[in-house]
């Protein structure tokens, strides 16, 4: 509650309270200047949110996305293929009793996707996922 809140502050501050004022101008100091600087500069991420959604890949072309978690001591994934009309034609999950760092899931996911590709005999495909750094990585080797 906001009085235990109060009291647990007043009983933090007590005896300080000279210390307490220099803190709250900082504060106050700081507030100023960040405000200031997001009305002088374009914020970094947006004021309302844009809705992102799946877009069909090309004619005849199936588009794979790919996904992972990690979870300690677990890294699961998910892969989802789907056609130019947007159906679903194949897909899986998995998990692995291994820990990963983030980057290192998503490359096993997209092994996994690859694997799926082949499963499904796609000839045209597009990859989808929203880990920059593979992303980059594999446009890099093309």
């Amino acid at each position: 509650s906001f009085k235990a809140t109060h009291e647990s502050i007043v009983f933090d501050f007590r005896g300080k309270e000279e210390d307490a004022r220099v803190i709250w101008v900082r504060i106050v100091t700081l507030s100023k200047d960040f405000r200031t600087h997001n009305m002088v500069n374009k914020p970094v991420l947006p004021l309302s949110p844009i809705p992102k959604k799946w877009e069909k890949p090309l004619r005849g072309t199936v588009k794979i996305n790919f996904d992972a978690a990690v979870s300690k001591p677990k890294t699961g994934f998910g892969v989802i293929a789907r056609d130019s009309e947007g159906f679903v034609i194949g897909g899986g999950y998995g998990f692995k009793n291994e820990e990963m760092t983030g980057d290192w899931a998503k490359l096993y996911a997209f092994e996994e996707s690859l694997k799926i590709a082949r499963l499904l005999n796609i000839t045209k495909v597009t990859f989808e996922t929203d880990c920059a750094g593979l992303a980059n990585r594999i446009k890099k080797h093309q």
